[in-house]
């Protein structure tokens, strides 16, 4: 079978244009002739000294026409050849060197020396033919061993993508290239070899000008530049910059990286973005960029035959949207790497199913509604912080939001450090040089509160005037982590701090934090702390301080100052747990001003509704709900979601729906707004929010803040304020029902004080308003709630209230919220071998899907309104603590020792890769005659659910029980990335 080679696009070039300039370096100038002639010298040369087909060769080169001759002369004895860059380390150059197995190295020298001189050294290892014919080139990559990785391309692949990039980009023999790439990057190939079978001209960027933006532009302008390449990382500053007026460009191309959003007007050229691995021969896919207008961020579609796959595990097609592995095919693929097959067959695969062979790029992406492909970053860019699996680059594209940003990098610091405390570190580049670094930090904290997820969050931010890049041109990752590193052995500055007290607890913070750039009265949270590392900032301060603190204390005032003055103004003596009465509590109990339910309404709006408004639903219950209320319903839902843009919330909804694997969403019935619940008008602008008023028939209430660490006070601007302000728009254009998802958590430990052994749906909540002052903050804003939406039910506002069990997993999926407190238990005492001794601790287990099946059904009911539905099991189907872990003895053959509480408690208390520690003031502060949380649940109350049976007779709708198959997918979730205590792992 024939084979096309590269010199065969060269040979006719030199008979129609011999005499024509190929190569431009500095002040010389070689022609065609001269390339083949010096080419043809050489290959003879090498001929001579046993280098032919199955050789290969390597060129220890700058970017030059002598490199250019050794490339042709390599190809012309019908070997293949290995660029390697004279700038790297002697030590990665001998490692390459010594794998190709070549009689001789070719080297270029010096960029000073005479234009296409090249030195035949002879090497001193064995000599061996590596290749089988037809091969162009080996480009070494980064290995994860530290040996360099050899991909070895063919030449018919080389050839595919010049005619089509050439044919595509009108790159004729007019045409003035850039050689920009370093020597051992593969885009050089694409740059020389795309320029010699066109005719055109390729002028060497000289390194003065290869990192300034506005000398690249003056260097294209001087030489006619038509066709022009940089590395991402610089695109938008060449872009942004002022613009010589002879400027001839016609084509910019980038490659390297995600190209984040370039905001600019209409440019005077085409921006052409290009993503492909070095395994798929340069490029894959490419996109036409329009500064100018909004486009979807995409990588483009595949280019020349290239076919592009999103694949799952089983390498089976995803859903269109949903994410999955990038898989290339076609002619494009390498052959494999360089002598390594156990790794050529993980990485090139053959699919029975697609008929193919496959390159898995190890990139995830998803197909966008237009036919491109967005690209998501790498699959081990894919981290999981606080038990949420998170995308860095959600987190870039997320600060480059803001315009005061040129460049965003975000890093995570796991280094000496628990997996459960992993900190973002993000690094930023001011888009004006002279902006305040303080500033921008404070700015960009607030901005990213709007924008995403508490969790991810960065905690650290670095103002750069630069970011670090490696010799191919990609962002040095490696290098910024470094850079942390050293931070973390930065000694804390004074900072106003006074007394032993202070600085000892100033210290503690820096350690916890990575950073110490805070001072004495600063929030915690403002310094990039969150919940999380609260807790383990209080066991370190009662450790090394000698006195107790409680996370009571740190809510209080999370300053260093504020726990400093606790400490000292209270000893070891406990807090006082009644530090928001039952009149703070009452005060919050309010309706907003001027609402008026007195419109009435329809039935038909709960029966069929048009439009549905339904808040949290980037919650595991909500976002059920959302699939739920599509098959149910033929309404539009419309999901108010906290981001910064619209884009932003889709994105954020369409992430959390491909992680629960939600299938039943209907896309086209999904509105999306970005706002937040506690604002005036959602956040949303008045037109917005006026047309959605006159839409919505109908609100299901999901969101809510459920965190058992912070107080009460920090909870109820989400929770309370939250609720208010749905209570205003139910009541604003006409009269909305409000379905209200609620918890069984309002009747608290009520029974230590009513002396009842059961709570009946319609039984007054006030009867455990003696409980509820006592309890967790989150537990208080709940019971608050319901009573501000009675105040609404007595004014004429429809209202079903949902008190839910907990949400264990969904029956089909086994997908659960692995952060919450549940999963965490069942991972500690898997873990452990061993449970706590309590006594009837009920949490009423059940299934998400039964939840939301129930809240649909009853929620359609126009004779629901104005009842209470306890959503839990049956008094005979009810799980308890002990049971749960009794059924995995029965059917998984676990066996767990039964430990007396506080022995239980103490063989991960100290531990902080223990997945219960961040949640340890639950299980270890005295709320309640000096028993913990977790201690006071025991023997709570048993639950009526009276009207839930009642309201779903007919409706199909039937509570399922805990089957060993519903606890194996469970299981096989939570258990994924299973815990090694700290005793075991030091028995290692």
């Amino acid at each position: 079978m024939y084979c096309p080679i590269i010199t065969e696009l060269f040979a006719p070039v030199v008979a129609a244009r011999g005499a024509a300039v190929a190569i431009v370096e500095d002040h010389h100038r070689t022609t065609y002739e001269q390339l083949d002639a010096l080419s043809e010298q050489l290959a003879q040369r090498l001929r001579d000294a046993g280098v032919g087909p199955g050789s290969l060769v390597p060129i220890v080169a700058h970017r030059s026409a002598a490199l250019v001759v050794a490339m042709l002369a390599v190809l012309k004895t019908g070997s293949a050849y290995t660029p390697i860059d004279r700038d790297n380390p002697s030590r990665r150059r001998a490692k390459i060197i010594e794998q190709c197995g070549a009689p001789v190295v070719l080297s270029t020298g010096s960029p000073s020396r005479e234009s296409g001189t090249v030195t035949i050294e002879f090497a001193d290892g064995p000599v061996f033919k590596p290749l089988e014919k037809g091969a162009a080139y080996v480009v070494f990559t980064s290995g994860t061993t530290g040996t360099p990785k050899g991909v070895v391309v063919d030449q018919k692949a080389v050839i595919r993508l010049v005619r089509w990039h050439n044919d595509r980009f009108d790159t004729g023999a007019d045409a003035r290239t850039t050689l920009m790439s370093g020597v051992g990057f593969d885009v050089s190939q694409w740059e020389i070899h795309s320029t010699l079978a066109a005719g055109a001209t390729a002028h060497v960027v000289d390194p003065a000008v290869r990192a300034d933006p506005a000398a690249l532009l003056d260097f294209y302008a001087e030489h006619a530049i038509t066709h022009a390449f940089v590395p991402t990382v610089l695109t938008p500053d060449v872009v942004a910059a002022p613009r010589p007026a002879d400027l001839a460009l016609r084509y910019l191309f980038c490659a390297g990286e995600k190209l984040p959003p370039i905001r600019t007007g209409p440019l005077p050229y085409t921006l052409v973005d290009y993503y492909g691995p070095t395994e798929a021969t340069i490029f894959a896919t490419c996109r036409v960029v329009d500064p100018a207008a909004e486009q979807a961020p995409s990588i483009g579609t595949p280019i020349s035959d290239t076919e592009a796959f999103i694949l799952d595990d089983e390498l089976g097609e995803v859903d269109p949207g949903a994410v999955g592995e990038l898989c290339l095919a076609g002619t494009c693929l390498a052959r494999g790497y360089l002598g390594d097959r156990d790794r050529t067959e993980d990485r090139f695969v053959w699919s029975p199913r697609l008929e193919r062979r496959l390159y898995r790029t190890g990139d995830l992406a998803r197909w966008l509604p237009d036919g491109s492909i967005e690209f998501l970053g790498r699959s081990d860019d894919q981290v999981k912080i606080r038990g949420y699996r998170i995308e860095l680059g959600d987190i870039e594209a997320a600060i480059l939001d803001n315009r005061l940003v040129k460049h965003a990098v975000v890093v995570v610091d796991d280094q000496d450090r628990a997996s459960s405390a992993k900190r973002l570190a993000a690094f930023v580049v001011p888009r004006e040089h002279d902006t305040d670094p303080d500033a921008l930090v404070r700015t960009l904290r607030v901005h990213m509160r709007d924008e995403l997820p508490d969790y991810m969050q960065p905690g650290i931010y670095q103002c750069r005037t630069d970011l670090p890049v490696t010799a191919n041109g990609k962002i040095d990752r490696a290098g910024l982590r470094a850079d942390l590193a050293q931070d973390r052995d930065v000694p804390m500055p004074d900072a106003g701090f006074e007394g032993d007290i202070e600085h000892a607890v100033a210290e503690i913070w820096r350690e916890v934090l990575g950073h110490n750039r805070f001072s004495a009265t600063d929030n915690f949270f403002d310094v990039g702390g969150h919940s999380l590392l609260a807790t383990a900032l209080i066991g370190e301060i009662s450790r090394r301080v000698g006195a107790r603190v409680y996370i009571w204390d740190f809510y209080g005032d999370p300053t260093v100052r504020g726990l400093a003055a606790a400490i000292n103004s209270r000893g070891d003596e406990a807090p006082d747990w009644e530090g928001e009465p039952v009149r703070e509590l009452a005060d919050d109990i309010h309706l907003p001003d001027g609402v008026d339910y007195r419109t009435g309404w329809d039935e038909r709006q709960l029966t069929d509704p048009s439009h549905t408004l339904l808040t949290g639903a980037t919650g595991i219950i909500g976002v059920h709900l959302l699939g739920r209320l599509h098959e149910s319903t033929d309404a539009v839902v419309h999901c108010l979601i906290r981001a910064g843009s619209p884009a932003l919330a889709r994105e954020r909804l369409r992430a959390v729906v491909a992680r629960y694997e939600v299938t039943a969403v209907d896309w086209d019935r999904v509105r999306v707004h970005a706002g937040d619940l506690a604002e005036p008008r959602f956040g949303l602008d008045a037109d917005e929010y006026a047309a959605l008023a006159s839409d919505v028939d109908v609100i299901y209430h999901s969101a809510s803040a459920a965190n058992f660490i912070q107080s009460y006070a920090y909870i109820r601007r989400d929770n309370v304020e939250g609720l208010r302000t749905v209570l205003r728009f139910a009541g604003d254009d006409h009269v909305k029902p409000l379905m209200l998802v609620s918890s069984i958590s309002v009747y608290s430990w009520g029974h230590l004080f009513t002396g009842k052994s059961t709570m009946y749906e319609d039984d007054d909540i006030d009867q455990n308003l003696r409980a509820v002052v006592t309890d967790l903050g989150y537990m208080r804003s709940k019971w608050v709630m319901e009573k501000v939406a009675e105040l609404a039910e007595a004014q004429g506002l429809p209202v079903m209230k949902f008190r839910l069990g907990y949400a264990l997993c969904d029956a089909r999926t086994g997908h659960a919220a692995t952060y919450q407190w549940w999963p965490r238990l069942v991972k500690t005492c898997v873990a452990l071998g061993a449970i706590p001794d309590l006594q009837n601790l009920r949490e009423g287990l059940i299934t998400v899907d039964y939840i939301v099946d129930a809240i649909a059904a009853i929620g359609r009911d126009p004779g629901a309104a104005g009842k209470n539905f306890n959503v839990v099991p049956a008094q005979d189907r009810i799980v308890t603590l002990r049971r749960f872990f009794e059924l995995l003895e029965e059917h998984f053959g676990y066996e767990f020792r039964v430990l007396p509480y506080e022995q239980w408690v103490d063989l991960w208390k100290d531990d902080p890769q223990a997945p219960l520690y961040p949640l340890l003031n639950m299980f270890h502060d005295h709320m309640l005659d000096r028993r913990s949380t977790i201690e006071l649940y025991q023997n709570t109350y048993l639950w009526d659910k009276t009207n839930v049976t009642e309201h779903l007779v007919g409706t199909g709708v039937e509570e399922p029980t805990l089957t060993p198959e519903i606890l194996d997918r469970y299981l096989r979730r939570v258990l994924a990335e299973p815990y090694v205590p700290a005793a075991m792992a030091d028995a290692r």
